[in-house]
């Protein structure tokens, strides 16, 4: 009994492991390649990433200030693919949509108000063999000074 719960808890400390090792080269990845892409805006170091697979999604809400020039940017890992988005205020009303058939990394906007909006990333296509693809998916906020 002893053994098994060793056993366990060994199992259980190692998917940890690999869990924040993978989140750290994530925020790698975002820091080297997306954050330089948000130029001339400045990163607002809120950092914002998943492990996606093809089939799955993640959304995040983010608050964007009255009066402020933003760049939302999603960027993702070259194994991914292009990655599907959008950006919907707060009654789900679509602002800004890119596919993968026709990508946009990042859309540019001005707020009139504070406000809450939601981005929804998701990456197309499903699992066609055992091996599956996973990579990071980062959204990126920057702001003009």
């Amino acid at each position: 009994m002893m053994r098994t719960n060793f056993v366990r808890t060994a199992l259980a400390g190692a998917l940890f492991l690999v869990a924040v090792a993978a989140q750290a080269q994530c925020r790698s990845f975002a820091k080297n390649k997306c954050v330089p892409e948000l130029a001339p805006y400045k990163f607002n170091e809120s950092f914002n990433a998943a492990q996606l697979a093809p089939g799955e999604e993640a959304e995040v809400n983010l608050t964007f200030f009255s009066g402020q020039e933003y760049r939302v940017m999603v960027c993702s890992h070259p194994i991914l693919g292009e990655v599907n988005w959008k950006l919907m205020d707060a009654s789900n009303k679509i602002i800004f949509e890119s596919l993968a058939d026709e990508p946009k990394h990042f859309f540019d906007l001005r707020m009139a108000n504070t406000q809450q909006l939601k981005v929804q990333v998701w990456v197309p296509g499903k699992a066609k063999t055992d091996m599956v693809h996973v990579g990071c998916v980062a959204i990126m906020v920057g702001f003009k000074e």
